[in-house]
């Protein structure tokens, strides 16, 4: 019974990391900006197949680098979604290159098409794994891509994390995001609060 219940220690501890065991400080900032870099390289590897220039970031409400509590409160994640007007005549050849992007690259991507003719919507999604949770690239019937992504979650609290990288400053009041972004950018992680990384630039008007 004894040996039941080490074991039984050992695996409640390597299934969970507690927040006495977490990391805090500069150990948090450490694990979240390396999280951070090879989660958004993967990203903008995958916009990359579509387009080098300009995605539209505001209208998702997904900046990237604002961390959000887990769905179990153990942890945080970053979560990002951009969006790209395309020729809807491509549709099905961007969906065929981005599926092969991602087996190239060793993931294992599912695709579905739902609904059908021009109303159809495809998605190409991969689950669990390369550090995130779920990415998402839909491509709709207007000609629209849009790539999501969420990490896997991570030890550590958000609402620390958060305070350390922008000093209690709420992105959605303006003080970062961008509206726009290219996949080729220079990626960096945290900004100095009262000192914003980029200006805001007027998104291009939707077309209806």
């Amino acid at each position: 019974m004894a040996g039941i219940q080490a074991l039984t220690g050992i695996l409640l501890l390597t299934s969970c990391t507690s927040p006495a065991l977490a990391p805090a400080g500069d150990d948090l900032i450490a694990d979240a900006e390396k999280t951070y870099i090879e989660y958004r390289t993967l990203v903008n590897g995958v916009q990359s197949v579509l387009s080098s220039g300009p995605w539209i970031v505001g209208q998702l409400g997904k900046y990237g680098m604002q961390p959000s509590r887990c769905d179990n409160d153990t942890g945080y994640q970053f979560s990002l979604g951009r969006l790209l007007r395309l020729d809807v005549a491509d549709r099905d050849s961007n969906a065929d290159a981005i599926e092969q992007h991602l087996l190239d690259i060793g993931m294992t991507p599912g695709r579905r098409t739902l609904g059908d003719g021009a109303k159809s919507l495809i998605q190409i999604e991969a689950r669990d794994q390369q550090g995130l949770e779920q990415l998402l690239i839909e491509f709709g019937s207007n000609g629209t891509a849009v790539v999501s992504a969420t990490t896997t979650c991570r030890p550590g609290d958000a609402y620390e994390l958060s305070n350390l990288l922008f000093g209690g400053v709420y992105l959605s009041e303006g003080y970062l995001p961008i509206d726009t972004e290219s996949p080729t950018d220079p990626l960096f992680f945290g900004i100095t609060p009262g000192d914003p990384q980029f200006a805001r630039k007027p998104s291009p008007t939707p077309t209806p």
